[in-house]
């Protein structure tokens, strides 16, 4: 063995008799304490918590006063005390009048006084489709 591994292993073993010694001289006390002021740790009585149960107390509705309103008399009139004012004359609206149209509906002219109308000719247009180029293009390229 090295000799620091014996001066730790003796270092150890004065660490554990020094606690060895503390413990008796405390274990010594509590004992010779006892003897002369009976036990250190007195027995402690749990109680129930106390409850508290008051009366009851129901307090009474609030009640709010209004300040009182004074109002007037209410006045009823059978009959008017006024007499009412003539009525005033309206100056005469003038006479609508009839406006002319610059156009005349359809519905108004008979078909005589209405000269026939030419015919309407629809254009046609004739042309040769083109099929055979139109596909040719399409296959060179697929």
């Amino acid at each position: 063995m090295a000799l620091d591994a014996n001066f730790e292993l003796l270092f150890a073993a004065l660490d554990l008799s020094l606690v060895k010694l503390l413990r008796d001289a405390i274990r010594t006390t509590e004992i010779a304490g006892a003897k002369e002021n009976g036990p250190l740790h007195p027995q402690v009585d749990i109680l129930d918590r106390q409850r508290l149960h008051p009366t009851p107390y129901y307090a009474p509705r609030p009640v709010i006063h209004p300040m009182p309103r004074y109002e007037a008399r209410p006045v009823i009139h059978p009959t008017p005390r006024v007499e009412p004012a003539p009525p005033i004359p309206c100056p005469p609206e003038p006479c609508p009048r009839a406006s002319k149209s610059p156009f005349v509906p359809p519905w108004k002219v008979l078909p005589w006084q209405n000269p026939p109308q030419p015919a309407l000719k629809v254009k046609l247009i004739k042309l040769k489709p083109d099929i055979v180029r139109t596909g040719s293009l399409l296959d060179c390229m697929l």
